[in-house]
């Protein structure tokens, strides 16, 4: 059962687009906090590090992957939301204190809204018989964020598949 689940995940990883793996990961972080606001209340402490890790370990993932160079205002104002949801996974560990943990899950459940309206805009699985193109008009200066320029989808998805398959970032 847990072979037929990783090839599903890895099938699922390598036909998705940039936005559907953004998604992947915030619910992977989401599902990791709730893992370990539940260890923590049945008092399984030790255990709780694993799932608490993961979803640090999501956060920072993402944070590593924001593109700086194309959309410099959009990555830095997404770095900070992602610094703050890490710092406060960080404090919860560090006190033991649900409210942390409460005040990341929340932020990510805003984050998670707004990949899945993105990805119901612009779809989840890319077309292997033929390149998909999303054009992104703007009346706004601010470029389109990074993680949806249709130009970084195949090095995007690549760099994800290849930093997953030494990592399982589901509980």
């Amino acid at each position: 059962m847990k072979n037929a689940r990783k090839t599903y995940l890895e099938q699922e990883v390598c036909t998705a687009t940039p936005q559907k793996l953004q998604l992947m990961l915030v619910e992977a972080a989401i599902k990791n906090l709730h893992l370990t606001k539940q260890l923590w209340l049945e008092e399984r402490f030790e255990e709780s590090l694993e799932p608490q890790s993961k979803a640090q370990s999501i956060v920072a993932e993402i944070l590593c992957s924001l593109d700086q160079k194309k959309s410099p205002e959009i990555a830095k104002s997404l770095a900070s939301i992602y610094v703050f949801i890490f710092r406060r996974i960080a404090e919860a560990a560090f006190e033991r204190d649900q409210k942390y943990l409460d005040d990341a899950i929340k932020v990510l459940m805003a984050e998670r809204q707004t990949w899945k309206e993105v990805c119901e805009k612009f779809g989840t699985t890319r077309d292997t018989t033929e390149e998909n193109s999303v054009s992104f008009e703007s009346k706004a200066s601010v470029p389109a964020p990074a993680a949806l320029n249709p130009n970084l989808r195949k090095s995007q998805t690549q760099d994800v598949s290849a930093s997953s398959q030494g990592r399982s970032w589901d509980a």
